[in-house]
């Protein structure tokens, strides 16, 4: 027998594996999964709940529930074994079962599975900002911290840069108005100042070290104090470096550099708080009461008081509190929230409803079936935050050299000191530390630092101009890469709302005339569909004015007295009630449209078909030109669509799409997307809709359409702002114009850097005659770092 189990508090893979190292003393045959956290246990014999909540307790802060099908369908879920607490009345509180964990913090990007740790020190893997686990989504204390600090850090360190860029030579006007003792004590306190305001970053580069996973931190941690001690002894040592020569002074570099990584570190929590508070507005989406039926009388509840079972009734216009089914009446919800197809869903007795969808029609009674955390909408919330949280950091090219190059520079300084300190004719310890120290400054990552970042900055701002918004640099990186383009059909491929394409007349009627009643019959309505009649004959001027005696027939259409005549507007099933017959003729266009993926709705008055109304969601112009180019890079284009079959293969045989997957809710889209990950391929998503957003958030690079939900945006990392589909292919050529300047910019900053050590560590001494002087180390790094801006400007003039 398989029974299966709902698993709670199983956050990650690492809580994945001990999950199943626990059941498997059950079993043999036990299936555990992320998405979503359930087990699945195989057994000859029943397993007592108590045992396996018993074995989950040993592992980590589990419960598990059993998940039994009721007479009705629907999923139930037993009490939560050694925690005898009714499920709605801590929807919105934190599981007891982590109180221990609160305010203790973990890395978002999961680098050790589910460990904690006690402060804010940085994951020692990644080195990125740790998160507080029970923090409210409304705390942006941290933010607001590092805005502090960078305005802090900028104040001082434009002085600084000031004073030592116009400094150099000692006839300088600098030192008209300063003394030049002066400017030097006071680049030193500036520095000094912005190293106290970054003192953690230095701390992170520590642990980098003495953990050995080197990142961007370590060098910069390393070429800095590297910098600022050499400095400092310089300072306190100007006699003995008494020379017409530039000081090898760089407390200016010091500042910049880590100015530069507090504004980074700023922008990711800016971010980081941006997705908390787009989760948090979600659900908010879903309403704070519900109308409780009890024998006949209804009463207004909190939504966290509703339970499973409870009998509700939902009014027009309502959105549904929880999901369910219908116990009685019919209606049409629109589920544009969940599914991103404008068009309302004919609903009624035993179909399924969800939290968050708009009742548009009648009222109805429901049975509640999920609550709380279990409702479809919080599980797109879950999936979104897993999906945020799941992909590791991608490691820029920068990043990955960091690795290598870092632990060459001080071997080579390390050799550097051991040769001119003792083994060279002109070996002493003074010299041979100036010169390992020299090393160790000429490589401090000052281009570097700058090759990937002002390259990300002018693309950005390139983008801006095509309305092409970049929100994550990362998005530039991989956009490039992409093998396969996963793209939503409503509101993405085409404009997103029905409209009227034409009217075809089948008897002595005009199309003006046909266009002029429709609109009459559907004035009062606010339905998208008769939106698109009203729409159509104010495009073409045509009066209409509305009808009075008009009626909805559920799920067929509207039928009304029109001066003195019945007139009916509907498909097939409401000429059927009213005992209309359709000639083959008239059913053969009919095939022929939908064939095309378009809806038709028939005209009848008094009795006999007057007219056919071809419904469509237009497809965007520059869809097909865009799709063709894509596929001349040889990348793959997959629809995935929440409509029917047969409109999306429609659609997707005019636009030359690859493969097509209809009926797709939001979970089904992110499975596409993980499994195609596990091919090895870079993916970029393309929606609109907050359904899309689980499978943006997951995609290597998500890209949300400007027209679209506040929450797609939000965990995309392009938005294309003028809603042009066409702004996908000049999104892909900046990402490669960007990612191209970007490996020219690092190719100038580590030639300087070799070149630089290499002249630094004496390697060229002997055969020229000299060291690498401070002077001309100074202009090297600036020029290198002069190179690189220049460089990057260059995207400025390129065309998409």
């Amino acid at each position: 027998m398989k029974t299966r189990y709902k698993i709670n508090e199983m956050t990650c893979s690492g809580c994945q594996a001990k999950v199943m190292e626990a059941l498997q003393t059950f079993a043999d045959n036990v299936e555990v999964s992320l998405h979503p956290a359930e087990a699945v246990i195989e057994s000859n014999k029943r397993i007592d709940l108590e045992d396996l909540q018993h074995a989950l307790s040993k592992k980590g802060p589990y419960t598990i529930q059993e998940i039994t099908i009721s007479a009705n369908g629907a999923e139930e879920l037993s009490e939560i074994a050694h925690h005898a607490v009714h499920s709605h009345n801590n929807n919105n509180e934190p599981p007891k079962q982590l109180e221990h964990l609160k305010g203790k913090y973990y890395c978002p990007m999961l680098c050790e599975g589910d460990k904690v740790y006690e402060s804010n020190v940085g994951c020692p893997i990644c080195g990125m900002d740790l998160v507080q686990i029970g923090g409210s989504t409304n705390n942006n204390e941290e933010q607001n911290h590092l805005k502090k600090l960078l305005i802090q850090s900028a104040i001082i360190t434009i002085p600084v840069f000031f004073i030592a860029m116009f400094g150099m030579s000692h006839n300088s006007f600098i030192y008209k108005i300063l003394p030049y003792n002066v400017a030097l004590w006071l680049q030193f306190i500036g520095a000094t100042s912005v190293l106290f305001l970054g003192r953690k970053y230095l701390k992170r580069a520590y642990i980098s070290f003495k953990t050995w996973n080197l990142n961007m931190f370590s060098l910069i941690g390393l070429g800095a104090i590297a910098a600022y001690l050499f400095s400092v002894y310089v300072l306190l040592n100007l006699h003995t470096f008494h020379t017409n020569d530039h000081l090898p002074i760089y407390f200016e570099s010091v500042a910049v550099i880590f100015t530069l990584m507090i504004l980074g570190q700023w922008l990711e929590a800016r971010a980081h708080q941006k997705t908390k508070s787009s989760l948090e507005h979600l659900l908010h989406l879903v309403p704070q009461k519900a109308t409780l039926l009890i024998n006949g009388s209804t009463t207004e509840i909190a939504i966290d008081k509703v339970q499973i079972g409870d009998e509700l009734l939902v009014k027009p216009g309502e959105k549904i509190p929880v999901d369910g089914i219908i116990l009685s009446g019919k209606t049409s919800v629109n589920e544009a929230l969940l599914t991103g197809e404008p068009l309302p869903v004919n609903k009624e007795g035993n179909d399924e409803v969800l939290a968050g969808s708009i009742n548009t029609d009648q009222s109805f009674t429901m049975k509640a079936t999920r609550i709380g955390q279990t409702t479809t909408i919080a599980q797109i919330v879950e999936m979104v935050n897993k999906a945020s949280l799941s992909r590791a950091p991608i490691q820029r090219l920068a990043d990955k050299i960091s690795g290598y190059f870092v632990p060459i520079v001080v071997l080579i300084a390390l050799l550097t000191f051991i040769y001119w300190g003792f083994i060279s004719t002109e070996a002493s310890l003074l010299f041979g530390l100036q010169n390992a120290i020299a090393v160790l400054i000429i490589a401090c990552p000052c281009a570097l630092g700058l090759a990937t970042p002002v390259s990300i900055s002018v693309g950005i701002g390139k983008g801006a101009e095509y309305g092409i918004l970049i929100k994550k640099a990362e998005a530039l990186e991989l956009l490039q890469k992409t093998n396969v383009i996963i793209t939503d059909k409503t509101g993405t491929l085409t404009e997103g709302k029905p409209s009227l394409e034409q009217i075809i007349p089948m008897k002595n009627f005009s199309e003006e005339q046909l266009i002029k009643i429709t609109a009459d019959l559907n004035a009062n309505s606010e339905h998208p569909i008769a939106k698109a009649f009203t729409d159509k004959a104010i495009d073409q001027d045509i009066a209409f004015k509305p009808t009075k005696m008009v009626a909805n027939v559920q799920g067929k259409g509207v039928q009304g007295m029109i001066n003195g005549k019945k007139v009916l507007l509907g498909n097939e099933a409401l000429l059927k009630q009213n005992r209309l017959e359709i000639s083959l003729e008239i059913k053969s266009k009919v095939t022929e449209i939908q064939n095309q993926g378009k809806t038709v709705s028939y005209i009848a008055i008094n009795n006999e078909v007057v007219g056919l109304a071809v419904i469509h969601d237009a497809l965007k112009p520059e869809v097909k030109e865009t799709i063709a180019y894509l596929h001349s890079k040889n990348i793959k284009i997959i629809m995935l669509t929440g409509d029917h079959q047969l409109t999306a293969n429609a659609i997707a045989n005019q636009i030359a799409i690859d493969e097509v997957f209809a009926q797709q809710l939001p979970q089904d889209k992110l499975a596409m997307i993980e499994s195609i990950q596990k091919e090895g391929k870079i993916i970029a998503m393309i929606g609109d809709g907050i359904n899309d957003a689980p499978a943006l958030a997951k995609a290597d690079v998500g890209i949300a359409m400007g027209s679209g939900s506040d929450l797609a945006q939000d965990f995309a990392k392009i938005t294309l702002l003028n809603n042009s589909f066409s702004n996908l292919k000049k999104a892909y050529n900046l990402s490669t114009h960007v990612m191209k300047n970007i490996q020219q910019n690092l190719f100038f900053a580590f030639v300087y850097n070799v070149v630089g050590v290499a002249f630094a560590a004496g390697v060229f001494y002997y055969a020229i005659g000299m060291l690498l002087s401070p002077m001309i180390a100074a202009l090297a790094m600036c020029l290198s770092s002069v190179s690189v801006i220049a460089n990057a400007l260059r995207l400025r003039n390129v065309k998409l």
